[in-house]
C-alpha cells in the first residue's frame, strides 16, 4: 500500500476547473498505485489549488482523499479560522494542519500559532510545517529553519511535528539538529524533484533519508508535493534507499495510518 502524505491539486489555469484537478490527480494516482493520498489547499481565499473550503467540498464522497487544514494568521480573522479548525478537526474533516513559513512571513515559534499547537494536541494529529528554501528564493529559509522548530517540540512534547521537504538543501543540518526529538516526523515531499536534487545532491538525500529510515524507522512519511513533483520520482526514491522491505512499507503507509490517524 502507498499513503501520499502531502499533495496538491494540480492547478486550474492548466485544468480549468478544479473538478478536473481531481480527475487528473486520481488519475495520476492510479497510474502510480497509489491507494490514498492527503491533500495540501492553499491558505488564501483565492487560489490555483483551491483554498480549504473548495477542497473540502470536492472531496466530501471521497474515500480515497483526505485533507489537510491550513491557515493564515497573518490575516485578522485568524482567531476565526482557528476555531474553524477546531470544528474541522471534531468532525474528523482534516487530519494534520499545514503551516506555510517561508511562504508566509512567520516564524513557527509565533504566538499567534499556539492555538493550532494545542488543537493538534488535543486531537492527537500533527502539525505539518513548509521548510526550506530553493537557490532562487533563499531567503525563505530564515522562517523556516529547524532551530525555531526544535523550540516548538521542547515547548509542546505532545506535539507532532512533521517536517516537509527536509529543510533542503541543508538536509543534513536538519537531520542532526532535529534527530534526539521523538515528536518530530519528516516527509520526503520534493526530495525527487530535479530543482532540489541540483541545489542539495542526489547522493545526500539519499544517505540522510537512508539514514534516517534506518535510525528513526517510524518518524518518516512518504509525501511527494504532487503536482508540482513527479509521483513516480519519489517512489523510485524510497525504493531506492537501502534498508529491509518491513522499513519500506512504514514509510510508504504504515507510519502515515499511525501518524494521521487514517482510516482506510
Amino acid at each position: 500500500m502507498i499513503i501520499d502524505c502531502h499533495q496538491h491539486l494540480p492547478s486550474i489555469e492548466k485544468t480549468k476547473t478544479l473538478k478536473k484537478s481531481k480527475a487528473q490527480l486520481l488519475e495520476e494516482l492510479r497510474r502510480n498505485k497509489v491507494d490514498y493520498a492527503i491533500l495540501i489547499p492553499d491558505n488564501t481565499p483565492k487560489s490555483d489549488i483551491g483554498n480549504l473550503d473548495e477542497v473540502l467540498q470536492l472531496i466530501e464522497d471521497d474515500k480515497q482523499l483526505h485533507v489537510m487544514g491550513t491557515i493564515d494568521i497573518q490575516k485578522r480573522n485568524y482567531p476565526a479560522q482557528t476555531q474553524k479548525l477546531d470544528q474541522l478537526f471534531q468532525f474528523r474533516s482534516i487530519v494534520a494542519v499545514k503551516i506555510f513559513p517561508g511562504h508566509d512571513t512567520i516564524y513557527p515559534t509565533d504566538k499567534r500559532l499556539l492555538p493550532v499547537y494545542e488543537l493538534c494536541i488535543k486531537y492527537d494529529l500533527p502539525v505539518v510545517i513548509h521548510t526550506g528554501a530553493s537557490s532562487k528564493h533563499p531567503e525563505q529559509a530564515r522562517y523556516n529553519d529547524p532551530k525555531y522548530i526544535i523550540k516548538i517540540a521542547e515547548k509542546f512534547p505532545a506535539l507532532k511535528i512533521v517536517i516537509a521537504h527536509y529543510f533542503y538543501p541543508r538536509v543534513e543540518y536538519c537531520y542532526e539538529l532535529t534527530k534526539a526529538y521523538d515528536n518530530i516526523y519528516f516527509d520526503t515531499s520534493g526530495l525527487a524533484d530535479e530543482e532540489v536534487i541540483a541545489d542539495t545532491g542526489f547522493a545526500k538525500i539519499k544517505r540522510v533519508l537512508t539514514l534516517t529510515a534506518r535510525e528513526r524507522p517510524n518518524n518518516i512519511v512518504f509525501g511527494t508535493d504532487y503536482a508540482m513533483c513527479s509521483i513516480r520520482k519519489h517512489i523510485e526514491l524510497v525504493e531506492s534507499l537501502e534498508v529491509k522491505r518491513q522499513t519500506k512499507d512504514k514509510i510508504f503507509s504504515e507510519n502515515a495510518i499511525k501518524l494521521f490517524h487514517l482510516k482506510l
